[in-house]
């Protein structure tokens, strides 16, 4: 197909203040689309927002700017091998539309920027992340490839500072956070209603950017997800079909780059995923990254699940029996006998990760995960909050009542609201649903230099999967305070189809 036919089928414009990326085709096709129509902000993200990538890792591992760049090409070329081939075409598409339309960007610099955030997830915690597991190993099994142990061989022979590893820049806070609810639990006619926030850094060129995906696969089911420019994916969305998914990091002891990351996972559910069964089927057919919890909902079935993942595990929680709901934060909770799990301890492989002190019983656990000085576990304060709200709208969780659970500020630890401008002092002081965090100083390379970035919320979304109604804001930061606005997939879809 020539060139004007392959972009006669897309478009980039802005609806109602948010900026929509419409892609239609085979795989090669969408991923050509996306890089031509967006060629200058794909180039910001590349030789912008990695550079600042590669400062966030120096200053987690303690290393010069030339190592964490090292640290994260290998990263990608561990994880290049467990690339669908789709995702693959998608990226050559990506690049050869980039480079059609004047901008010199590399395929490899694209496949690196769609590692970001899976590296992101494991330099988050470096105090555990060796990376050796990068490292081939004679044994092809991956429980055999994420051995955590020793030091990384790049890091330790690199590092110039001398600095112990606990010594390093602290990880800033923070990370995702979901809920779904349905039937008696939801209210008013039943349908099931996901929402979802969005939590990471504002690193440069990032606010500007941010955007909608519509997609209209060829091969695959038709689908919405928020992504940045050159990305294929992120955090979950939305598909026609009435599934929905959100990703949220749950760090573990045993993670790889040698594996598919949160942004194919995405893609992979909502292009062919109908059902939660799908979706598990799905991770367990595909080798996984770093620890991420995956909250999975099928809005025609009524039925929700949350997937916790490791490089060597996958373990399903679903909601407690006669409960039509359910949540989930940055924190394991597949522990036997806790609402209502039974299967493998995650948590138990969440210890060294989040430096928890003890978890011989549910009580010592949840104790542990409220030490407020723990710099660590990821504000595990929004879990509990998360069920005081949905248990406070029981039966009346409308739209307006999702975006205030979204929009939430108490702290149910501390007992306090933070103001609206004031950020949480620690990753378990002050922390809430709707997330501002302290700023970070880092020092990039040129063009980027030194700049300051914090967590917040990137973009928050509520959605009625089934109808294809969902409302998103992603115009401020922290994302909530500059409104929703209303869409519907299947209107967005059939625009793509004219």
């Amino acid at each position: 197909m020539k060139k004007d036919e392959i972009l006669s089928k897309a478009c980039f414009e802005e609806i109602k203040g948010v900026k929509v990326l419409r892609l239609k085709g085979k795989a090669y096709e969408m991923g050509y689309q996306h890089g031509y129509l967006l060629a200058d902000k794909i180039d910001l993200m590349v030789n912008r927002t990695l550079l600042a990538t590669a400062a966030y890792v120096a200053a987690q591992t303690g290393s010069d700017i030339d190592t964490a760049e090292e640290l994260l090409w290998m990263g990608q070329k561990a994880a290049e091998p467990f690339l669908p081939q789709e995702f693959k075409e998608e990226m050559v598409g990506i690049a050869d539309g980039v480079k059609d339309a004047g901008i010199n960007v590399s395929l490899e610099q694209i496949l690196l920027w769609n590692t970001n955030y899976d590296q992101w997830c494991i330099y988050c915690h470096p105090d555990y992340w060796k990376g050796d597991n990068q490292v081939d190993k004679k044994d092809n099994n991956q429980a055999d490839q994420d051995d955590n142990q020793g030091e990384n061989p790049v890091v330790g022979k690199n590092r110039s500072n001398g600095a112990a590893r606990q010594n390093i820049s602290k990880p800033a806070g923070g990370g995702c956070s979901s809920f779904s609810a349905w039937g008696e639990w939801a209210g008013g006619d039943g349908k099931l209603i996901f929402g979802k926030n969005e939590d990471n850094f504002n690193m440069p060129e990032q606010l500007s950017n941010r955007m909608l995906v519509v997609a209209s696969p060829d091969d695959g089911i038709g689908h919405a997800f928020l992504t940045y420019p050159g990305m294929i994916g992120l955090d979950g969305g939305i598909n026609a079909d009435g599934l929905a998914m959100m990703t949220q990091l749950s760090s573990m002891q045993h993670e790889s780059m040698k594996g598919c990351g949160i942004a194919t996972f995405t893609r992979l559910l909502l292009t062919h995923a109908r059902t939660v069964e799908d979706a598990i089927r799905i991770f367990q057919e595909h080798p996984r990254c770093a620890g991420i919890a995956y909250h999975v909902a099928d809005a025609r079935a009524k039925k929700a699940v949350v997937v916790e993942t490791s490089s060597r595990k996958v373990c399903c929680r679903y909601p407690m029996p006669g409960v039509e709901a359910l949540w989930q934060t940055n924190h394991s909770n597949c522990y036997p006998g806790w609402m209502g799990y039974s299967g493998y301890n995650m948590v138990a492989d969440q210890v060294p990760v989040n430096q928890l002190k003890d978890i011989s019983t549910i009580e010592n656990w949840q104790n542990s995960l409220k030490e407020p000085y723990n710099f660590y576990v990821q504000a595990p304060s929004r879990f509990e909050r998360y069920q005081q709200l949905i248990h406070e709208y029981y039966s009346n969780i409308t739209v307006e009542n999702a975006i205030k659970i979204l929009s939430d500020c108490y702290d149910p630890y501390t007992r306090q609201t933070r103001d609206v401008l004031f950020p949480s002092w620690t990753n378990n002081i002050l922390c809430t649903i709707c997330a501002l965090y302290p700023d970070f100083a880092y020092k990039a390379k040129e063009p980027v230099g030194q700049f300051k970035a914090h967590i917040a919320n990137m973009w928050s979304l509520v959605a009625y999967p089934e109808t294809g109604d969902f409302w998103l804001a992603i115009n401020d930061f922290p994302a909530q305070y500059g409104g929703y606005e209303q869409f519907n997939l299947k209107e967005l879809l059939e625009r793509s189809s004219i």
